[in-house]
This record gives structure tokens, sequence and C-alpha cells, in this order.
């Protein structure tokens, strides 16, 4: 892969890794180290880029990859599921907080998987496939998860989706 080809993938990808990075560390400023340091190991290893099938997937997937790894390695998952409990016992009346930002509140509340499947799937728009790629799961395990993640947004909505459509 040539400079100038590794640029473009990088800067047309950019937004997307971000956006995927902060869904993973919740923090913008760990989501913007994360693809930083992401993009500076594919660059030393850009000569072996060209064997990858699907450039995007293999990003996608490496970010991922150290996202988890940064999440264990300050201890942050500890701090996220204390996060999740408090949230979840101080939630803002729907009156206060606009449709939008009650989905993206409760997108961060499903598990792990069920959130990465769900965003990847319908905020991202990726197939199951480029999906299973990435997350390293099976067709079935992803359709699964989006499945159930989507359930259980539509149980918490069921009575605004309601209103919605009357």
């Amino acid at each position: 892969m040539t400079n100038r080809e590794f640029e473009q993938l990088i800067f047309q990808h950019k937004d997307k890794l971000f956006r995927f990075a902060f869904s993973i560390l919740k923090n913008g400023a760990d989501a913007q180290d994360a693809v930083q340091e992401v993009v500076l190991k594919l660059w030393k290893n850009r000569s072996s880029l060209d064997r990858a099938k699907n450039l995007e997937s293999y990003c996608l997937n490496a970010l991922k990859n150290y996202c988890f790894d940064v999440l264990r390695k300050q201890k942050q998952q500890q701090n996220y599921e204390q996060n999740i409990l408090i949230e979840a016992t101080t939630e803002p009346a729907i009156d206060q907080v606009d449709l939008v930002e009650k989905l993206k509140q409760e997108l961060y509340r499903l598990p792990d998987q069920q959130r990465l499947a769900v965003s990847l799937k319908d905020i991202e728009g990726f197939d199951y496939a480029e999906i299973s790629e990435i997350l390293g799961h099976n067709i079935e395990t992803i359709r699964v998860n989006v499945s159930r993640g989507r359930k259980k947004l539509y149980e918490l909505f069921k009575e605004e989706l309601k209103d919605a459509y009357q």
C-alpha cells in the first residue's frame, strides 16, 4: 500500500473510526487517542495491509481490539458498570430529555455486544457479514445481539412510539 493510498483510506474512514472508538470508550479524548494509536500502528504496518480482504473491517477490528485493551488496562470496565448503575437509578424524566437523547442514553445502557451490534447495523449501516468480521462473532450471534438490543429499546420506547403513530 502506498503512502497516498493509506492517507486516502484513513481520511475516508476517520469519522467512522472515531464514532466506533467513542461507542466503546465513552470519552472523546480517549477515542481520539485510540484512533491515533491505531492509525500509527497501521501506518507502521501499511505494507501488510494489502493482504486484508476488507480494509475498513480490518481497521475497525484493530480499533476494537485496541479500545478493549485500553478498557482492561485502565480498569474502566469496573467504573463503566458502576456508572451504568448510577445512571439507571437517576434516569431523567422523558419530558426533560428529547427522544433522540433518551435513545442515545438507552443505547449506551445495552450490554456491550448488543450496543456494538445495534450501532454498527442501524447507525453505521453495516450488513451482518461485515459486523461479524468486525466483532469476530458468527453471523447468527450478531443477528441475535441486534434483535435483543432492538427488542430492549422497543420495550423502553413502546409508549413514545405508540403516541408518535397516533
